[in-house]
């Protein structure tokens, strides 16, 4: 577990941060990808169509799935399961992260006070500095 450190004149204490989630929670777009390019599967083969669909030459980062069998739109349902299971359970670890359920104002207001807390800190720093100086000057 990860912690933040902080010093402050008086005290230093730790703070510790939640653990990060596994990528693999979020990981949805190659198994979406995947789905798509089976239910899109084919071009459209209609020689009276107006319309042709060319398929357009890979780029080198694009993955071609070419042993995937089409997906046929009954079939649909029964295939997006897997991936609406990972979208779930991605949105029940979010929903353990802690102060999850702020809101972005809520977040706002307490970076404003905390950089307000930093500015009256620096001005005590520098008034002490400018003590220790005097202090200095004299001794």
């Amino acid at each position: 577990m990860a912690t933040t450190s902080f010093t402050t004149p008086s005290a230093s204490f730790s703070v510790p941060q939640p653990p990060l989630l596994p990528t693999q929670t979020f990981d949805i777009l190659p198994a979406l990808h995947e789905l798509l390019s089976r239910v899109d599967h084919s071009p459209a083969t209609d020689p009276t169509s107006s319309l042709t669909l060319l398929p357009s030459p890979p780029a080198e980062a694009e993955i071609t799935y070419t042993d995937l069998k089409p997906l046929e739109p009954k079939d649909l349902p029964r295939e997006v399961g897997e991936i609406k299971a990972k979208i779930r359970k991605a949105l029940r670890e979010i929903e353990k992260l802690p102060n999850i359920e702020r809101t972005v104002d809520e977040q706002e207001n307490e970076i404003a006070e905390l950089e307000a807390r930093i500015g009256r800190q620096k001005a005590e720093l520098r008034r002490l500095g400018d003590v220790g100086r005097e202090l200095m000057e004299r001794g």
